[in-house]
């Protein structure tokens, strides 16, 4: 085998020898990095959007639930409160014709006191 060349090195200054040992990344280790840190930005706020999606919808389940309550406490009511109105109507009504109608006096009386004129058939229906 032949001997090996021994080649002369050169010396280096101070400052050389400070950046000898940091070596500068390649483009293309830089572009690596650059990528995956990206894709891992992209990936983490992802994840914080699913979480705080999911914040929410823990926070809004409960008070919907409480909302569909109310919303049939009120569908109630109202239904009761349209019943309500429409007693008072009918009172309303008959107050002012027993005020001003003479024939109504007069069914009115003859209902309450249970009176018929000769000839007349009476037909009562009971509503429970």
């Amino acid at each position: 085998m032949p001997a090996k060349k021994k080649t002369a090195r050169r010396k280096t200054s101070g400052a050389a020898k400070r950046t000898q040992g940091k070596r500068k990344p390649s483009r293309q280790v830089m572009e690596a990095r650059t990528k995956s840190i990206s894709f891992l930005n992209r990936a983490a706020f992802v994840v914080l959007m699913i979480l705080i999606c999911i914040a929410v919808a823990v926070t809004v389940f409960p008070q919907w639930g409480e909302l569909k309550k109310l919303e049939e406490e009120l569908a109630t009511t109202n239904a009761e409160e349209q019943e309500a109105l429409a007693l008072v109507d009918q009172k309303t009504r008959e107050l002012r014709a027993l005020r001003n109608d003479q024939e109504f006096q007069e069914l009115k009386a003859r209902d309450i006191l249970n009176l018929y004129r000769p000839g007349e058939t009476v037909i009562r229906i009971h509503r429970d």
